[in-house]
């Protein structure tokens, strides 16, 4: 599974903006996800060769960041923040109420909730969910309610 075209020529425009090549690499691993819908090895190495870094190196921040997805994925992933400002303001009820709002489209396979130990850095806006690269933030009340609406008609 190749990358495209365009995803080559981006990818290649971005390691010229970085003075250290290696620093492209994790924005290089989101175009290819982008591009083929998750990362498999070949979508890796791939990226780590126009990179110009090692495939270990590629390898290694893939499996490191939960943003990336080394498996296929469900076209909407919400990933709910559970570190401790998020977990004070409700993060575990956030959980709850995604799973009961979602309960038919996480059984069809469109959607996926999961929590993560990963910091979104948007702690001033607890709790806060990613959904696919858009964050939400203040997810409590009619905000977490038009969230579970929203996600039942996408």
């Amino acid at each position: 599974m190749a990358l495209s075209d365009p995803t080559r020529a981006a990818i290649c425009k971005l390691v010229e903006q970085y003075p250290e090549r290696r620093t492209a690499l994790l924005p290089a691993l989101k175009l290819a996800q982008a591009d083929v819908g998750y990362l498999p090895p070949e979508a890796i190495g791939e990226a780590a060769d126009l990179v110009g870094v090692p495939h270990s190196a590629a390898f290694e921040l893939a499996s490191f960041y939960t943003m990336l997805h080394e498996e296929p994925v469900p076209p909407t992933m919400v990933v709910v923040c559970a570190q401790l400002p998020c977990a004070l303001r409700g993060a575990e009820s956030l959980l709850r109420d995604l799973y009961a709002g979602l309960e038919r489209e996480i059984a069809a396979g469109s959607v996926e909730v999961e929590r993560t130990s990963e910091c979104f850095g948007a702690c001033h806006r607890a709790p806060m969910a990613r959904v696919n690269e858009r964050y939400c933030e203040n997810l409590t009340g009619a905000a977490r309610e038009q969230l579970v609406r929203e996600l039942k008609q996408s």
